[in-house]
């Protein structure tokens, strides 16, 4: 019977390390060879347990015995050469965030600078190593936001959640949001050479306004047709009837938010215990509401819920009315 001879401490954990972790397999199935042998596992077993036959294991772990670590790897001149090199791979990567959208124009650019035709695929091998992946890119007003005024605020958040959590105030998110018979359209799994088909026509809008706080509790109102500051100031007083303990509602900047009428009922809510607070400019993302929307849109309403604006208004009702219970968010 042939094994390898024991392996000291440090050649164990360097075996297992490239078993789990190196890049190529057949050097991950070497590793795996030696340290079974060492364990006492016979040819015959790792020729069945691997697919290889007996004289391929040998030769393996006879070159473990002879040269170590380097005898598991292969060496240079092996199989194809790489029409693009390791060095280079970093250069492709560079003219792939130069042309993100076209990965063909980047194998011109490739064949240009270097004279190499690859395959799309190949490059697409190089995206994924690199931890590229292919997905929607989302339009973004980060850019002309404020970051002084942005990072104050969320720290002023932080500090509000810190006294909701303490039981001293109620802290929620208000906003509003459309629904109508063009719908979001959302990814989804889909048989090769088909596809899903989401009905679309022009309807009428229907308007949620809402607050939410943290622990998913949701007050709405629905509305048919345009939102005024006199519609949401109405929702802000009957909101404020169900008070118990200072508030605070986090708004943005929306104009209907910032019209004098608005403006001229902050001072009366904060008497009754209601502080309205509103988010710097192009930073959406302080407002955990959105998320809300962007679940109702995305995953929680179905294609055929857009067959009649009968049919929409009635999915629409039902999530709003069982928020909290069969429709969560965990905002944490």
């Amino acid at each position: 019977m042939k094994y390898v001879s024991a392996l000291n401490k440090p050649e164990e954990i360097t075996l297992q390390w490239m078993a789990r972790r190196h890049p190529l397999q057949w050097t991950r199935i070497r590793a795996h060879s030696v340290l079974f042998s060492s364990n006492g596992c016979s040819l015959n077993t790792l020729s069945y347990t691997f697919g290889i036959c007996r004289q391929t294991i040998s030769i393996w772990l006879n070159s473990w015995e002879k040269e170590g670590l380097c005898g598991l790897i292969d060496k240079p001149g092996r199989g194809r050469h790489k029409k693009i090199l390791l060095e280079k791979e970093l250069e492709v990567v560079e003219i792939i965030t130069k042309f993100p959208r076209s990965l063909k124009t980047v194998l011109q650019e490739i064949h240009k600078l270097w004279g190499v035709k690859i395959s799309l695929s190949t490059l697409k091998r190089i995206c994924k190593k690199a931890g590229l992946i292919w997905k929607r890119v989302r339009k973004s007003l980060r850019g002309k936001r404020n970051d002084e005024k942005f990072y104050a605020a969320l720290n002023q958040i932080k500090a509000l959640l810190e006294k909701e959590n303490n039981g001293e105030i109620d802290f929620y998110y208000f906003d509003e949001s459309g629904f109508s018979l063009e719908p979001c359209v959302p990814y989804a799994w889909q048989p090769v050479g088909k596809t899903i088909e989401v009905p679309s026509s022009r309807s009428k809008r229907l308007n949620v306004l809402g607050f939410i706080n943290c622990q998913c509790n949701f007050k709405s109102y629905v509305f048919e047709g345009s939102i005024t500051s006199d519609i949401v100031i109405a929702c802000f007083d009957s909101f404020i009837k169900g008070l118990t303990k200072k508030t605070v509602v986090l708004i943005d900047n929306a104009s209907m938010h910032t019209s004098n009428a608005f403006k001229s009922k902050t001072a009366g809510w904060a008497l009754k215990g209601l502080k309205i607070l509103n988010i710097p400019p192009y930073s959406p993302e302080l407002n955990r509401i959105e998320i809300l929307w962007k679940k109702m849109k995305y995953e929680w309403l179905d294609f055929s819920d857009y067959v009649s604006f009968k049919t929409l208004k009635k999915a629409v009702d039902h999530i709003l009315v069982n928020i909290g219970g069969k429709y969560r968010i965990n905002f944490t």
